[in-house]
């Protein structure tokens, strides 16, 4: 109850924000954060049909919470921010929220209703379920370098090298000038070459492998990817 809380909130917040001017929801990616969460959003849509054709509802409901939670509203909403003053950044913004309000509204309905009532004439209910597209899908992990030099400095205080596109997504969502950014990078390394040597040694291990669930097996391989990313990220 109080997760389902916090997302009301935060979706009713950010979409608040987004239309304090109101235009026409249409559209028209042009940016990097934008074609990355519309990409997102066919994903999901994909991933929760097909759990929804299963009667698997568990699953589903969480893809939902971390594409609004953390991909719509702490990574894009923050990212476009900055640009919220162009008509065709907020017109492509709404465009997004009404995908997201169709797609949360069997599992988040009066608040997703409430909100579609603020730019639509008609309601939600009766709203034909949107259509599968992925026309972005090339640019599905996008944000894969920014999101893990977030991580890397929210950890460590540790900046990543970026450049273009990155590093603007970055300042604008970790904003680091906010923060004491004197981490130290060798000890950074030290810790993540740690924590590759600890998974690979564990991931060798035929006899773990054989009897762990295979659930933690696979969370343990994507936790070595990640560190095997970061460290690379860092070495540059």
């Amino acid at each position: 109850i109080e997760e389902g809380r916090k997302l009301a909130n935060k979706l009713w917040n950010v979409s608040r924000l987004l239309l304090t001017d109101r235009v026409e929801p249409v559209s028209r990616p042009q940016s990097l954060e934008e074609r990355w969460l519309l990409a997102r959003i066919a994903a999901v849509q994909a991933d929760v049909e097909s759990a929804w054709e299963r009667f698997d509802f568990s699953p589903s409901v969480q893809a939902l919470y971390h594409l609004t939670f953390d991909d719509f509203c702490d990574w894009y909403a923050e990212a476009i921010k900055p640009r919220l003053g162009e008509p065709e950044v907020r017109a492509t913004a709404l465009a997004a929220l009404e995908r997201l309000l169709q797609l949360l509204h069997p599992v988040l309905p009066h608040v997703t209703e409430e909100i579609w009532a603020q730019f639509h004439d008609s309601r939600l209910i009766v709203a034909p379920w949107p259509e599968v597209t992925h026309t972005y899908a090339a640019d599905l992990n996008a944000l894969d370098r920014v999101q893990e030099a977030a991580a890397i400095f929210r950890r460590s205080g540790v900046v990543v090298d970026l450049a273009g596109d990155e590093q603007r997504i970055f300042a604008a969502v970790v904003r680091p000038e906010r923060a004491k950014a004197n981490g130290n990078a060798e000890k950074e390394l030290v810790r993540l070459r740690g924590e590759i040597e600890r998974g690979e040694r564990m991931l060798a291990n035929e006899k773990y492998v054989a009897n762990a669930k295979p659930d933690v097996v696979e969370a343990e391989r994507e936790k070595l990817a990640r560190h095997r990313r970061e460290l690379d990220a860092l070495s540059r």
